[in-house]
């Protein structure tokens, strides 16, 4: 009697894996947060049952996420097939994810964090992921800062670049979505616990063209140009064109000595964008969704108050309206990047700099903010204290208790931190700096990020990583910070 019970049961689960074999997609992709839970059916089985109660039956659900109450988001497709679980409707997973709680508090309990940028771009200097992995595995990194940055227009493949040379050189620097996807997926499987933060401009859109990675969208010249901002939009006495020749010039988007009654569109690289424009919105936000959907776990977005910031030195006046509203565009883009992770079950880290200290308006829902030394304190190699507890009271008065890092920033010249340290300090004088950063900013709890690999020395850098990069990279013999 055993045995045909036995042979029963056999034949029933040999009979499902059929069914599962045999079955056709239907189709429809299902994205959802939900709670695994053990149905005491049937021998028993693990079900998804999302927040509005829709039960889905995983048919390859992985051992690691077979686990009571277990909260997760999740992506799949469903499948047509009968089960003898009669429960549910069967899916196919794509993709499942646990979701973290308490995200921002582990934040805050950050213990190290490091600048690379980018996760997965060593080829040019034969560093493969592997070797990165190793990186993050010594250092003990909790928090890997700006590890994707995108700046020039990102494809999705590198083979979808029409030019051969373009392709050679996106593969070369792993640059693409599809890369920065399995570059994340390689060091989440071998340190679960880091958190990876991307990084995306609200400063530049590219003359030539750009594209929306989430819609697929590519908007070329003279569109590109209606992006741009234009502090006559709020009849402000300043034309277009100047102001977007004066920030052009600090990016090295027109020559130096251009006449600003000489500006043209057609004579720039780029343009300042316009951040209450919708279209500027919805390419910023697939920016940070595109990197998010990669696996990041954190966006932080630089230059993001620039524009506040431009059109109140203008006016003087924090009640125009081409200020507020630029304030309030802010503060919806952070909102929409965490309601985006959420959407998808994620909660979405969001950062950038503390200027929202100087306006009388609510702060925006930032989860942490950045500061970087000065010129001068490089060089000096002394921090000043009085100045920075001044900051950082202010900072904590206006935000609370927010974490808060600091890092050696760059731009397009060697006039700036990063270009000071790597150009200015010797080998020995960059170590002793980052020793005296890392026991200042302690004592005021801050965390300080050690620069490992990335950050721009500047376009008249001399001093190049290997001889040939214009990127700090710590363990490159003209520095060899990294120990």
């Amino acid at each position: 009697m055993k045995k045909i019970l036995v042979a029963i049961r056999v034949l029933g689960i040999m009979s499902f894996f059929v069914f599962i074999m045999g079955g056709k997609l239907d189709g429809k992709t299902i994205i959802g947060t939900g709670t695994i839970r053990y149905i005491q059916l049937e021998g028993g089985f693990y079900g998804i049952i999302t927040e509005k109660g829709e039960k889905y039956l995983p048919i390859n659900l992985k051992e690691e996420f077979k686990e009571d109450g277990l909260r997760v988001w999740f992506k799949g497709k469903l499948r047509k097939v009968v089960t003898i679980q009669m429960w549910g409707k069967p899916i196919e997973i794509l993709e499942i994810q646990k979701i973290r709680e308490n995200k921002v508090k582990n934040l805050s309990q950050i213990k190290v964090a490091i600048l690379y940028e980018r996760i997965g771009d060593g080829r040019v200097i034969n560093r493969e992921v592997e070797d990165e992995i190793k990186i993050f595995k010594e250092t003990n990194t909790d928090f890997i800062f700006r590890a994707f940055w995108r700046w020039n227009p990102c494809p999705e493949k590198c083979d979808d670049l029409s030019n051969i040379n373009m392709r050679k050189k996106c593969k070369l620097l792993g640059y693409s979505y599809y890369h920065l996807e399995k570059t994340i997926s390689k060091i989440k499987k071998e340190i679960p616990g880091i958190i990876i933060c991307g990084a995306i401009p609200a400063q530049i859109i590219q003359r030539k063209g750009v594209w929306n990675p989430q819609t697929k969208e590519i908007i070329r010249y003279p569109e590109t140009w209606d992006l741009a901002l234009d502090p006559s939009k709020w009849k402000i006495d300043m034309s277009k064109e100047e102001l977007q020749c004066r920030f052009a010039k600090t990016h090295f988007w027109v020559p130096q000595d251009l006449d600003c009654r000489d500006y043209h569109p057609e004579i720039a690289s780029a343009y300042f964008p316009d951040i209450t424009n919708k279209k500027f919105q919805e390419l910023l936000l697939s920016w940070a969704e595109r990197q998010i959907d990669a696996g990041v776990d954190a966006i932080w977005i630089d230059m993001l108050f620039k524009q506040v910031v431009i059109l109140y030195r203008i006016t003087k006046d924090f009640n125009h309206p081409s200020v507020k509203e630029s304030y309030d565009a802010v503060c919806k883009i952070v909102e929409k990047i965490h309601k985006y992770g959420e959407k998808n079950g994620k909660d979405i880290l969001v950062g950038s700099w503390p200027t929202a200290i100087y306006f009388p308006y609510p702060p925006p829902k930032l989860d942490f903010v950045t500061l970087s030394p000065s010129r001068r304190e490089i060089r000096e190699m002394k921090l000043d204290g009085k100045k920075w507890d001044k900051r950082l009271k202010l900072i904590r008065k206006k935000f609370g208790n927010i974490p808060i890092f600091a890092f050696i920033d760059w731009a397009g010249s060697t006039k700036t931190p990063l270009g000071e340290f790597s150009q200015v300090l010797t080998k020995e004088e960059q170590k002793e700096f980052l020793k005296i950063a890392d026991e200042f900013f302690s004592r005021r709890n801050v965390i300080f990020v050690f620069p490992v690999h990335g950050g721009f020395m500047g376009q008249d850098a001399k001093i190049l990583s290997f001889e040939k990069l214009k990127i700090y990279d710590s363990f490159a013999p003209e520095f060899n910070t990294y120990k």
